[in-house]
């Protein structure tokens, strides 16, 4: 069994390095765009919460009704249930290396200045000179880059025979 969790467990790690080595070049730039800290740091939070929820509703619907046309009925549900953590997984996954990245390289200056919006400040880290902050900004960007990168992810699954093999082929046993 345990073999079996780290095998499972290696599948999902490659598929996710491989997704983010495609992906994480646009992610990147979206996040070192300024447009974007000003549309999404000026989104309310309830616009953000919504977008982000329609996200991942259509990055889920995209897996479950994509998995039920290329899967056997008997595994296409485990499937999309998997699938879906794993879409979670990633999403988590991006959402932590931008808002690290933004701890590390974005000042509470220039989150002014790229979102056009003051303050936000939530956590001063105090270490370093500007000191290390966590906005708000900061995390509505990483959040909105997250949705994202869960919605391609999805996309990703269902487009790319390789990528969907690697996450279900355990499932698959007998033909029905």
């Amino acid at each position: 069994m345990r073999s079996r969790v780290v095998s499972r467990s290696a599948d999902v790690v490659l598929v996710t390095v491989r997704e983010l080595r495609l992906l994480l070049g646009l992610l990147l730039i979206l996040f070192l765009t300024a447009e974007t800290w000003r549309f999404v740091g000026q989104l309310t939070t309830l616009r953000l919460l919504v977008f982000i929820a329609l996200t991942f509703a259509a990055a889920f619907l995209v897996v479950g009704v994509g998995l039920r046309r290329v899967l056997r009925r008997s595994i296409a549900r485990r499937a999309a249930v998997r699938v879906g953590l794993e879409i979670l997984a990633f999403a988590t996954a991006i959402f932590v290396t931008f808002a690290t990245a933004g701890v590390a390289s974005v000042d509470a200056e220039l989150v002014t200045e790229w979102s056009g919006s003051q303050g936000g400040v939530l956590v001063s880290l105090g270490i370093g000179r500007p000191p290390l902050v966590i906005t708000r900004q900061l995390l509505q960007v990483a959040a909105f880059l997250a949705a994202l990168g869960a919605l391609v992810f999805a996309i990703e699954v269902i487009a790319d025979e390789d990528t969907r093999h690697t996450l279900t082929h355990d499932l698959a046993g007998p033909p029905d």
